[in-house]
């Protein structure tokens, strides 16, 4: 699973560049957590948040025979979700897996979400940097040839689909031709055919979209984040926009806790204090790739979740929504906490 790695730094009033610390995704924020308490303790499933239960779900399901991602990704997917706009490539596979997994019904479904990419060697052989569907399996070729991510787009009721590039959707489009829209039932979502040929919904009021702009001071990177759907003048069709004065160009600032963007010709602002999960404020991102762009996330946590995960005994310690927290595997129902290496880093999970 890919991490977004999104680090953010806080800040009061700004108009650029500057600020704060919001761990934005799955490197400085995330869902909120449970915690059993220093040393364990848990006392039982039915006391975890329902977001840390259903991240050791998965994760215990995924270690038997799969890859376990770590409790810190998957209680940073909340936030990271908000940027599917955005991203592209392995990473938003990865967000739509994550997705599959957090549906499935039971592990035979959360297993089945990303298959084996040792399997899909032929497929990648002479496609190097491509993304494809191999049956309505979507897969991620890298560089050289060989397969670096899939998803089994049947696993979570959709088709692999491939136009500019592929993905998993459900109501195919042609993306040289079809028009986005307004949805007729809901004012602030989008709907627009993606590169890969099938309709997408985008929720105005929580998703980012992002610009590079090269100027004299060099390349600039701005999030947009509108507020409803509707025509977008600086795309010169339907978009996310604000809902307030008009701007001219691309822009984005914190005003204490609510982030302000030019979006399509009238600026947005977003307070983000008064989403969820709780505990979000404006800042900037330090890292990855959405570096320099404005976004809501966590602010001054004490720990970030691109940080390594650890087991002491039977419990597993981790980083919950900024904050240190442990819990008792035992306790939870599962045999004991258990470590794996992934994508650089120390994961823990709940044994099965």
């Amino acid at each position: 699973m890919m991490l977004l790695g999104l680090s953010l730094l806080a800040c009061g009033d700004d108009d650029g560049k500057g600020g704060g610390e919001p761990g934005g995704t799955s490197s400085g924020a995330g869902g909120g957590g449970g915690s059993g308490g220093e040393g364990g303790g848990g006392g039982g499933p039915a006391e975890l948040d329902p977001r840390v239960e259903a991240c050791l779900r998965i994760n215990a399901c995924d270690a038997d025979g799969g890859a376990p991602v770590g409790l810190q990704a998957c209680l940073g997917h909340e936030l990271d979700q908000r940027w599917a706009w955005a991203t592209t490539g392995a990473r938003r596979l990865g967000l739509a897996a994550m997705d599959c997994k957090l549906a499935a019904d039971d592990c035979a479904g959360v297993r089945a979400c990303t298959p084996a990419v040792e399997e899909l060697g032929a497929a990648c052989s002479e496609r190097a940097g491509a993304d494809l569907c191999e049956g309505d399996t979507w897969v991620i070729c890298d560089d050289l040839g060989a397969p670096l991510a899939a998803m089994d787009c049947a696993a979570a009721g959709l088709s692999c689909m491939s136009d500019f590039n592929a993905g998993c959707g459900a109501e195919p489009c042609d993306y040289a031709t079809t028009q986005a829209a307004c949805d007729p039932e809901d004012a602030d979502v989008l709907v627009e055919c993606s590169p890969a040929g099938f309709l997408t919904r985008v929720h105005c009021p929580s998703q980012y979209n992002l610009v590079h702009v090269n100027g004299r001071e060099g390349e600039q990177v701005f999030s947009i984040a509108g507020e409803t759907c509707g025509f977008d003048e600086q795309r010169g069709a339907l978009g996310c926009v604000g809902t307030g004065e008009a701007c001219s160009f691309f822009s984005q600032r914190c005003d204490g806790a609510v982030l302000e963007t030019c979006a399509g010709g009238k600026l947005g602002r977003r307070d983000c204090a008064a989403l969820e999960p709780a505990g979000q404020g404006c800042g900037f991102v330090q890292s990855g790739p959405f570096a320099g762009a404005a976004s809501c996330g966590l602010v001054g946590g004490a720990c970030d979740l691109g940080s390594d995960e650890a087991c002491d005994g039977a419990v597993l310690r981790y980083c919950s929504w900024g904050e240190p927290a442990a819990l008792d595997c035992r306790a939870a129902g599962y045999t004991g906490c258990a470590t794996a290496e992934q994508g650089g880093r120390t994961v823990a999970y709940c044994a099965p």
